[in-house]
């Protein structure tokens, strides 16, 4: 479901604005109701922010919360594990001489 279906609908967003609920500021759930928005049980790259307005979607427009346990529901779509990333081999530091070791 796309921004635009939901323009226009009275429905009450999920989680009051208002209220001291759990969920974060940017949150789809406190700006749309619960079929207005999808769930992943973690942040992905597959729901990246939107940083003409701060805000999750997926590929096909659909507004993303990342945050299931502070909505109270169950994920809709679980993210795929994230990339492996080989650690650097780091060279060991040398440490330099203690000036007073120095030859004058």
């Amino acid at each position: 479901m796309r921004i635009s279906d939901t323009v226009g609908r009275m429905e009450p967003p999920f989680v009051d604005p208002d209220s001291d609920a759990l969920a974060c500021g940017i949150c789809p759930a406190k700006r749309f109701p619960r079929s207005g928005f999808v769930v992943y049980d973690r942040p992905t790259r597959e729901a990246p922010f939107n940083p003409a307005d701060g805000f999750r979607y997926d590929t096909e427009g659909t507004p993303v919360c990342v945050h299931p346990h502070k909505v109270g529901l169950a994920p809709d779509r679980i993210a795929p594990p994230p990339e492996s990333v080989e650690p650097e081999v780091r060279q060991p530091r040398r440490r330099k001489w203690p000036p007073f070791f120095r030859a004058r």
